[in-house]
Parts: structure tokens; sequence; C-alpha cells
């Protein structure tokens, strides 16, 4: 049974976890290698409970015991001895990780799971330091994860079914909507989405089809409202109509070779995309600054989410 949680890294996914489960009752254990980065993570992890209060997502009456469950440490012994559940949200890099897993098993409990917040690594290849490698499993969320339901489940090779049921059990329980990847792959299911979809956005900018606003505005506008209620499968077997996905394949869908056809297909970023990417967003922060983006972002979040829950 998960009862003492441990937060590993304390930036943007860090302190958004330690948010997640110390509104949901856990005793949260937080620590980062990096002490500023550690108090910094600690204060936004308070800031986002208060900020749910506001959001109305967590009872007022809630809010102090919430902020106590938070808990910042000052060592790796001290943060894991007693734990049940590492969420582990450092550097994307394999040898970072090697070495801190290595370091951190000496201190977990043989029944401690280890998951890793990985938006893209293989957890075979992490968990081959591992002396109880089947209890270490990728738990990739979507950014903000105190907001966003989604978590990615990704076993290793060495992964105990156990593990896999443990944690999704867990999350399940927590309101969240887990998904279980078959077999391993680079970048996961949403990321891997992501990006065929932010190549295209990059292109069509860098060729001059539409500015960036309207790029964006098109997606958002458009698909996006349907993504938040169907994924892509669901929208086309509806939009097949009596013939269901089979008619639109046969007939709409043949029409996407043209698409296909047309499409950049470089795994580089062009300079030229790159520079109008960036320079295309400064309209966006004469509207608002980055601060209000990000709280207009989280109260359109929460919104949009009360009503799925309807």
């Amino acid at each position: 049974m998960i009862q003492q949680v441990a937060i590993l890294g304390c930036g943007l996914i860090g302190s958004s976890w330690a948010t997640f489960f110390s509104s949901q009752g856990f005793r949260t254990k937080l620590y980062d290698i990096n002490p500023e980065i550690s108090q910094r993570g600690t204060v936004q992890a308070e800031n986002n409970l208060q900020k749910l209060v506001e959001l109305e997502t967590l009872p007022e009456e809630k809010l102090e015991e919430a902020i106590s469950n938070l808990l910042p440490v000052h060592s790796l012994e001290e943060l894991l001895g007693d734990c049940d559940y590492v969420q582990e949200s450092v550097l994307e890099d394999y040898d970072v990780k090697a070495e801190l897993y290595r370091e951190m098993e000496s201190y977990l409990s043989n029944r401690a799971i280890i998951a890793s917040s990985s938006s893209g690594l293989l957890m075979t290849r992490m968990q081959q330091v591992l002396k109880h490698p089947q209890r270490s499993l990728i738990a990739h969320p979507f950014n903000p994860p105190h907001l966003i339901p989604l978590v990615e489940l990704v076993p290793g090779k060495q992964t105990s079914r156990e593990t896999i049921e443990t944690v999704r059990d867990l999350f399940l329980q927590l309101g969240k909507q887990p998904v279980l990847l078959k077999k391993e792959v680079p970048g996961h299911i949403a990321n891997r989405l992501a990006a065929a979809l932010w190549r295209e956005a990059l292109s069509l900018l860098d060729d001059d089809v539409a500015s960036l606003e309207d790029i964006d505005t098109a997606l958002c506008s458009g698909p996006g409202l349907r993504w938040a209620l169907m994924g892509q499968h669901l929208i086309y077997e509806l939009g097949g109509g009596v013939g269901g996905y089979n008619h639109f394949i046969e007939t709409i869908g043949s029409s996407f070779s043209t698409y296909w056809e047309d499409m950049q297909t470089w795994s580089q970023i062009p300079e030229s995309a790159k520079k109008k990417a960036i320079e295309g967003t400064s309209p966006l922060f004469e509207k608002r600054t980055r601060e209000e983006w990000l709280a207009w972002r989280d109260e359109k979040l929460v919104k949009i989410q009360k009503i799925l829950e309807e």
C-alpha cells in the first residue's frame, strides 16, 4: 500500500507532482540535489495548492493539511528511507539517471516503486542498473501534472505485472487517466503525436502558409475542440457516417495521401523555422504576460475538465 511519496527533482514537473500528491492526502517528501531548486519547488507547490483553492478544485478547509503534507528534506537518505513510491523527475539523460538509480537503491526498501517522469527515454535501459528492476517503470505525466489527468505507464522488460497494476490502480483511485504502453517506443504515445503535429505546424510557419497565431487558432478552434472529447480514431469512425471508419478510410482518407506527400519529413528543426517560431510568439506577450498566460491556461484547463466530468 502506497502511503509515503518521494518527489526526486523539484523543477517544473517535480513541483507539480508534489502539488498533486499532497493535495490527495499523501505525505510528500521533496528533494533536489540543488538546494535552491528544492526550495523554489516547495514554494511553487505551495502556490499551486493555493491556486487550486481559487480554482475550486481543492476545498479551502483542506489547504492547510495539503501544505503540511509537503516535507522538503536535505538528502537522498532522508527522502527515500521510508517511502513506498518515488516519482523521479530529474534531467532527461540516461547517464544521469543511471548514477542516481544506483545511489537511490541503497536507501530504498525492497517494496518501494521507482516511477520516472521521463518524457521519452526507455525504462528497459534505465532499469539495467537496479538490483530490483521489477519495481520500476515510467509514469510520464502531461504538464502540469496537478491539473492534466493523463499518465503514460511504460514498463521495461523487467517490470513486474504487480508493479504495473499497483501504479495503475493508484492513479485510477486518484482520478488520473493512465494509459499503458504494450511496448516501449521513444517519446511514448502523446509526445510522438505532439512531435508529428509540431513538425507540421513549424513547416506551415516556415513556408509562410499562415502566421503563427493563425496556425494555432486553426488547431485549437477546430480539431482541438474535438480532441478534448475524442481521439483521432473515434473522430474518423464517426466522420465516416453509417459506414464508419472503413468508409472514411476508403473515401475521405484516400485524399490524405496528397497531404502526406506534401508534408516535410525532416528530423531537425531548420534554423529558419526556429527563428520564425520564436519571433512569432512575441505578439502573444503584448496581450498577456507569461504569468498571466499560465494563469489563463490553468483556469481554462480546470473549466474544460469540469465540463467533461459532467
